[in-house]
């Protein structure tokens, strides 16, 4: 028996080995500042970690011994964030979430006499329950404005009672207390993890995931319309730029009157709202130069870009039959117009 394992006490020996254990059976293993985070705040944080995590606090020379007993690539240089008050997190959660969970479950804390707040520390109004007495004179001393109603004391009005970035005094400190408000705000934050034999450490980990999620979705879109324009399919994109193409082509057709089988009716939908266009301009300069049925048609028919009719169809088949009767509609008004 070495003289180490003569001279070491068994509970540390056992923490030791527990700890060891768990880094072991944990796919990731984190350190968390818990500096200034009091045992009701604790327990509170814990609660909300179970079944995600645990958290176990132990002395940091245990804790780098632990560390140290354990054989997984990479774990020792976890060892080099055990400084000052941190304590193990092990979960089978990714790190980042856990990080964010812990960043959005944030645990109440009174406020300490010499703290600065970083936000306004503000009273309400209400029933103290205190019996008048001394009690009203030191709210009053603080500015807290009251009054005895019912046999007890009151908070007539809510109050400002501390600004952010104002130090909280002895006396507000202890009032505060008294009225059962504890205005800051306690945060477990992961400052190392160990995960799949990588460490993460405090600046990665701190990461917007929302962020990062949206600037993946604005890269995604950013690479769909990089290939449709471009002409490089994908097997993602090769029904947009077919697509694309379709409507380009028929676009062009139509503009260069290369007709084509499959596009009559396009076409005689174009030179029929050209030729209403015609007609109307020639009624505006002389109504008796048009037959009064070609100007009653004119007026009938909503304004529509003939150019849009090739996206327009290709919405969905149920628009089908619309298109044909548009398309009837078109062909007899050509007819009636040159007799």
């Amino acid at each position: 028996m070495t003289v180490y394992e003569h001279d070491v006490p068994q509970w540390k020996k056992d923490t030791v080995n527990k700890l060891s254990d768990m880094i072991e059976d944990s796919e990731m293993v984190g350190l968390v500042n818990v500096e200034g985070v009091g045992a009701k705040q604790m327990h509170g944080i814990r609660e909300s970690l179970r079944g995600s995590a645990v958290i176990k606090m132990a002395r940091n020379t245990l804790m780098k011994r632990a560390i140290e007993k354990v054989n997984k690539e990479g774990i020792q240089k976890l060892e080099d964030h055990v400084k000052g008050p941190v304590a193990f997190v092990f979960s089978n959660q990714n790190p980042f979430r856990l990080s964010q969970f812990l960043k959005e479950n944030k645990a109440a804390a009174p406020a300490k006499g010499g703290q600065v707040t970083p936000k306004d520390i503000i009273v309400p109004s209400m029933n103290t329950g205190v019996a008048p007495g001394p009690f009203i004179s030191e709210l009053a001393a603080l500015d807290i404005p009251s009054r005895v109603k019912g046999g007890v004391i009151h908070i007539t009005e809510e109050t400002v009672a501390v600004e952010a970035g104002e130090i909280v005094s002895n006396a507000m400190s202890q009032m505060l207390g008294r009225l059962g408000i504890e205005p800051m705000e306690l945060q477990l934050k992961l400052i190392a993890a160990y995960t799949d034999g990588t460490l993460l450490t405090e600046d990665v980990l701190e990461i917007d995931l929302q962020d990062i999620f949206k600037e993946v979705v604005v890269g995604h879109q950013f690479a769909v319309n990089l290939s449709i324009n471009a002409g490089y399919p994908t097997a993602d994109t090769i029904p947009m730029v077919i697509a694309k193409a379709d409507i380009e082509a028929k676009s062009l057709a139509l503009s260069t009157g290369f007709v084509v089988p499959d596009m009559i009716g396009e076409f005689l939908a174009k030179a029929n709202a050209e030729s209403l266009a015609l007609a109307k301009q020639l009624a505006n300069e002389n109504p008796d130069a048009i037959p009064s049925e070609i100007i009653d048609e004119i007026s009938s028919v909503p304004a529509a870009s003939p150019a849009q009719q090739p996206q327009e169809e290709e919405v969905a088949e149920s628009e089908d039959e619309e298109v044909e009767d548009e398309e009837v509609e078109a062909t007899e008004g050509l007819g009636s117009m040159f007799g």
